[in-house]
């Protein structure tokens, strides 16, 4: 028998390391007793919009609908000098951070960066899905320039303004 992973194991939930505590016998207690527990279905099914975003697809090229509108665009095809993978690369940023609020103030930067990983994970897999005829670079990354945790993506490969939309 050969076990496969397709993420890595999650580390550093303080939330789940207590829960787990508070049971005399832990031996059977996994990551999905405590989903059975603790976790509620409408907010996994909310979650799964970061991990299966929509996209919107204009002037060429592929970006996160939920950062995407025609002034954002342009600000940022103005700054990336009218580079258009560069312009998906700015555009499709997602500061991890920024995505959660007060509830995760006692979360360690591990686990956002960890979840960056995932939803990068994820949106390789999504990307390859609906765009089969285009190769991007999902990059996550960790800065204190950028604010913690962030992710991205854009087209890699000869890209032209205006094409495929």
């Amino acid at each position: 028998m050969k076990r496969v992973n397709s993420i890595p194991s999650v580390t550093d939930t303080q939330a789940y390391c207590s829960w787990k505590k508070q049971w005399s016998s832990q031996e059977d207690l996994d990551v999905h007793s405590y989903i059975f527990d603790q976790c509620r279905p409408d907010h996994v099914l909310m979650f799964s919009n970061m991990l299966f975003p929509d996209f919107v697809v204009a002037e060429g090229g592929v970006f996160l609908g939920r950062n995407f509108s025609d002034e954002v665009f342009d600000r940022c095809f103005a700054l990336a000098s009218g580079d258009l993978s560069k312009t998906e690369q700015l555009l499709n940023v997602v500061r991890i951070y920024d995505v959660f609020g007060q509830g995760a103030r006692d979360v360690s930067d591990d686990v956002f960066l960890q979840l960056c990983n995932v939803i990068g994970f994820s949106w390789r897999m999504v990307l390859k899905e609906k765009f089969p005829e285009k190769i991007f670079c999902v990059e996550v990354s960790n800065s204190e320039q950028n604010y913690g945790p962030d992710i991205t993506f854009y087209q890699v490969g000869p890209l032209s303004l205006g094409a495929g939309t």
